[in-house]
């Protein structure tokens, strides 16, 4: 078995809360300030849900609780319930770090970047540091192929029997190009119906012909997830593999995207998301999924 790259896993728990004047949950100590983490944020207009960080700083004895305002800026501002949601705009903070939630709009527009601003206007709990505001810069995706396929899809296909199956996926990848993935690394989340469950999708696009290839490989070299999946098997590793008459095997899928880039439509290859025992990365004989003839859509 080649050497196993794992993604780290991560779930971020946000938690929102409104609260009236007399909560006695409120921090008492002094010398308590909250502001945003980051001045300044650059997201793909197709990265959907995304986190704006708000920072507490110095020790505390209760929640701080900050409701934030978001405002159009810049000579192409962003509009709210537009280009964007938030989820909500009073957050209860605990443990030094808070989010304001946010989802992207992806267009089908080409346009230039859009701007807007998050800002705390109230805290109670803390006082409000001189950084309060986050400019955020939702970032073009149509303009280029790399970034235009990412977003929001449904991935279709059969299951092993032939059984028609379908998910909700969506494709992310780099929106800089100072990152080492831009144009060359996408990933596909939500395999199995498991929003964490992620795949590796290699881009390949000429530019001399205006022609793109998408590619699943690096079969067997990394974990698409890990879950305790009880009884027997526990916690497992799933790692992606093409099953082909009867086996796991580490040939590529390979797939190419429509001209209006709703469609992208892979070989008759079929992927399984074969179980791997934690930690010791040994074969179960089980999978979590199979799904072959792939075909994406939006």
């Amino acid at each position: 078995m080649k050497y196993i790259k794992l993604f780290m896993l991560m779930a971020a728990v946000t938690f929102f809360a409104a609260c009236s004047s007399d909560d006695d949950s409120w921090n008492s100590a002094s010398d308590v300030t909250v502001g945003m983490a980051q001045t300044e944020m650059t997201v793909n207009e197709g990265k959907g849900l995304f986190n704006v960080p708000i920072e507490v700083k110095g020790e505390t004895n209760g929640n701080v609780f900050v409701t934030v305002e978001l405002k159009e800026v810049g000579a192409n501002p962003a509009k709210e319930d537009v280009n964007y949601y938030v989820t909500d705009k009073t957050i209860s903070i605990s443990d030094g770090v808070g989010n304001v939630e946010i989802e992207t709009v992806d267009d089908d527009d080409i346009n230039d970047p859009r701007t807007f601003q998050v800002t705390i206007v109230d805290a109670k709990g803390a006082k409000i540091s001189e950084n309060a505001s986050t400019t955020i810069t939702l970032k073009d995706n149509d303009s280029e192929f790399y970034s235009k396929l990412q977003g929001k899809w449904t991935l279709s296909g059969v299951d092993r029997s032939g059984k028609p199956i379908s998910w909700n996926v969506t494709i992310t990848g780099a929106s800089d190009e100072s990152e080492a993935d831009f144009n060359k690394k996408l990933y596909v989340g939500g395999f199995a119906g498991e929003s964490t469950c992620q795949a590796e999708l290699s881009y390949y696009f000429d530019k001399e012909t205006k022609k793109g290839r998408l590619v699943f490989e690096g079969m067997g070299e990394y974990a698409m997830g890990a879950y305790n999946f009880g009884g027997d098997l526990g916690p497992c590793y799933v790692l992606p593999f093409n099953f082909k008459d009867g086996k796991l095997t580490e040939d590529p899928i390979e797939g190419a995207w429509s001209d209006d880039m709703k469609t992208i439509t892979f070989d008759e290859g079929m992927m399984a998301g074969a179980l791997y025992s934690y930690p010791d990365v040994k074969p179960t004989g089980a999978a979590f999924f199979f799904v072959g003839n792939m075909k994406l859509t939006r």
